[in-house]
């Protein structure tokens, strides 16, 4: 999202934010602080956004009194595809991981256990026992069970879980990916789900689990890390969400609710953090030490 104002909160945007929507400008107005943020989705609206705004305010323009737009003139399904088009250049692979999610919570729901979504489970290692052989899941590991220890970030059990999981991973996914590669975003995911699914076998002593929250909060913590050691490459979240995020997690573990798979969280946050952290250090000496050099 792209900053078009930044307000006092004693203004009222709604005549504003109605004018928008009637010349089809998507937006977000969110409080933080004592002020009002409205943003857009797209750089190329900033302008318009903002040249509408000051007109708005000297009273040159305002809304429509008998706003006549229907649903289809907002939400005509060629503005959809072309939006979906945009986002797909801007964050090609967090959003067909989300895509991804959303066929599998049709074709293999966690609350159905349909033969598709046991085939997607994390693998036994205890092979029926509740004993862990090292020797024996040596010996029988396969490429299979490598995929399996990560494909349960894509089942979901319930659209308020699924929607709740991929607001987030666009959220982040999509700051990542606009910063960093692609291949850098899926590499993150697959360490992130492999630490965060293995933590939540050992610990919660099932197969039956998945989603992608464990995931999010690995994502959330590394972007975190990257603007504690490495601000300059343009990953930050505000102060107010990494707090909130922070103390979710905090309450949803002491509240310890059964169907909540709380070790996964917590496995995912602290690989972001390390990952993040190790990551962020590493851009920084890279391009210290170039700079250090031409002084010399």
């Amino acid at each position: 999202m792209y900053k078009v104002l930044d307000v006092s909160i004693q203004e009222n945007l709604g005549q504003f934010s109605r004018l928008l929507w009637q010349r089809k400008i998507s937006h977000r107005i969110y409080e933080v602080d004592t002020r009002q943020i409205l943003t857009v989705p797209d750089q190329s609206q900033v302008m318009a956004a903002g040249h509408l705004y000051h007109q708005w305010q000297k009273g040159d323009v305002m809304p429509d009194a008998g706003d006549s737009s229907d649903f289809v003139s907002y939400f005509s399904p060629a503005d959809f595809l072309s939006k979906m088009f945009k986002a797909f250049r801007r964050a090609p692979f967090t959003l067909s991981l989300i895509v991804v999610c959303i066929i599998l919570a049709f074709l293999a729901p966690l609350n159905a256990m349909t033969d598709l979504t046991r085939a997607l489970l994390y693998p036994d290692f205890g092979f029926g026992t509740r004993i862990i052989d090292l020797d024996n899941v040596r010996a029988n590991f396969s490429a299979l069970q490598f995929l399996k220890m990560i494909s349960p970030i894509l089942l979901h059990g319930g659209i308020i879980h699924l929607a709740f999981n991929m607001l987030w991973l666009w959220e982040f996914g999509r700051r990542i990916e606009a910063v960093q590669a692609s291949w850098s975003l899926l590499l993150l995911i697959v360490c992130i789900a492999l630490v965060s699914n293995t933590v939540q076998y050992l610990y919660g002593g099932s197969i039956y689990f998945g989603g992608m929250s464990g995931v999010v909060y690995g994502l959330f913590s590394y972007i975190w890390m990257w603007q504690l050691f490495d601000p300059q490459k343009r990953l930050s979240l505000p102060g107010p969400l990494i707090f909130f995020l922070l103390l979710s997690l905090v309450i949803i573990t002491v509240i310890n609710l059964d169907f909540i798979a709380d070790e996964a969280h917590i496995g995912g946050l602290l690989t972001g953090v390390v990952y993040g952290a190790f990551t962020a250090t590493i851009s920084r000496l890279t391009r210290i030490k170039p700079a250090n050099n031409k002084k010399q």
